[in-house]
């Protein structure tokens, strides 16, 4: 089987475009499907489908929500030139969904993701994960399972301290996670997750998180940069523990700390080959000065892997979304002369994720000129658009920093894009339905 991706068409699917680049500039690259549209793909020689551009809504979309465009990829096929290369459908990660509509594609159709019998009992259910890691000996918080019913404030309080952190098994990106310092804490978030039968309750473990990613070949595992996640920033739209961005420079973390971060990140890795997953992951890590302790695994494409295949390629690197691909088709570690051994960044990059966090409205005006000459500014919406709260206003990208080295604040830089961004950003409020 060959891994050269030339040998394929790829068509993308993610909640926004630019999750995906730079697969999305690859030059086999037919079609991208998307949650969100992006004007920059508008009369370009790439095709594109965006959940937004069908219902006039641009929202948070849930994983499962692209899955809807998997019904597209027939009309892709019928419309695109005459090509006899295989297809390539590439998701962040696989689902039901996905593999159920690939099931009825042309034999010369496939989804590259590793199965979602392998993937989804890591992606789905934070506390098989939790209990995994410590068989594995990697350190973790202090931890209570506990059914809906027996959640109790005292209870937990006097085992865990306070603030503690309680979390429903199956969210991402921050959505069910809450920092619970009161009794009224607890009750708000069991108000808003009234369907939740179990939650993982956990004790506070750092207010820096890091992120290490790697690559799960056939036959061992590619370590990536650490990065600091940007987390809980208000002025971007996020509550505690929201993922809005990750600075891909980690000066404020201690380098025994890194060390130990990709020590435990390899075995992660190892135990991820063992379970028959191939391709992108990655390991939250909470720190606390010299202590660490792994919160989760993301046995997929990451919200940050676009950015650091950014910074691969201006250092003539393999950018790692085409290093997951490849090994989805089955590359060999070290083929390309790739190290298993954690590369540096010459030019490390950071980027920002700024939400709609009013309540639904219609986009009149949009700001023409925020980017600068050390910040870009991408993903806007579109005027007549109507933003639902959490949808993306725009995103941020730099080679200097953005967020504050804690991942908790912006940097002045940030702050003045931002606040243009959102001063820019005319509404007015959506007719009701």
């Amino acid at each position: 089987m060959s891994w050269d991706l030339h040998d394929y068409r790829l068509v993308t699917a993610s909640a926004y475009p630019g999750m995906m680049a730079p697969l999305t500039e690859h030059a086999s690259c037919i079609c991208v499907l998307a949650g969100d549209a992006d004007r920059q793909l508008a009369g370009g020689p790439v095709a594109s489908l965006s959940l937004e551009a069908l219902d006039g809504v641009r929202r948070r979309w849930r994983f499962g929500d692209v899955a809807r465009l998997a019904d597209f990829v027939p009309k892709v096929l019928a419309e695109a030139p005459a090509d006899d290369r295989p297809l390539l459908l590439i998701p962040p990660r696989a689902s039901c969904a996905w593999e159920n509509a690939a099931a009825s594609w042309p034999a010369d159709v496939s989804l590259a993701a590793s199965p979602t019998r392998i993937v989804e009992p890591i992606a789905e259910d934070k506390i098989f994960v939790r209990h995994e890691l410590d068989r594995l000996g990697v350190p973790v918080p202090e931890a209570m399972v506990l059914k809906a019913a027996d959640v109790d404030f005292g209870t937990i309080s006097r085992r865990l301290g306070t603030p503690f952190v309680l979390q429903s098994p199956n969210g991402a990106g921050g959505q069910g996670t809450y920092l619970i310092r009161a009794a009224a804490d607890l009750d708000a978030a069991l108000v808003r997750q009234p369907h939740v039968e179990g939650w993982l309750a956990s004790r506070f473990s750092g207010e820096t998180t890091i992120n290490v990613a790697g690559v799960v070949h056939a036959d061992g595992t590619q370590l990536l940069p650490v990065s600091v996640q940007a987390s809980g920033i208000t002025e971007l739209g996020f509550g505690f523990g929201g993922y809005c961005g990750s600075e891909f420079i980690a000066d404020g973390v201690p380098a025994g700390v890194v060390a130990q971060a990709y020590r435990h990140a390899a075995v992660i890795g190892e135990w991820l080959r063992g379970r028959g997953h191939r391709g992108l992951y990655g390991v939250d890590i909470a720190v606390e000065g010299h202590d660490l302790a792994a919160l989760e695994v993301n046995p997929r494409i990451q919200g940050s892997s676009w950015l650091l295949s950014r910074a691969q390629q201006r250092q003539g690197r393999t950018a790692c979304l085409e290093s997951h691909v490849q090994a989805l088709l089955g590359r060999p570690l070290g083929v390309q002369g790739d190290a298993a051994a954690p590369e540096e960044l010459d030019r490390p990059g950071n980027h920002l994720i700024v939400r709609w966090q009013h309540p639904a409205a219609v986009v009149r005006d949009v700001p023409v000129a925020l980017s600068t000459a050390n910040v870009t500014v991408t993903a806007l919406p579109a005027v007549g658009v109507t933003l639902l709260p959490g949808a993306i206003l725009g995103r941020l990208e730099s080679e200097h920093g953005l967020a504050t080295p804690d991942g908790h604040g912006l940097t002045e830089r940030a702050r003045g894009v931002v606040d243009a961004l959102l001063a820019g950003i005319g509404t007015e409020p959506a007719p009701a339905r």
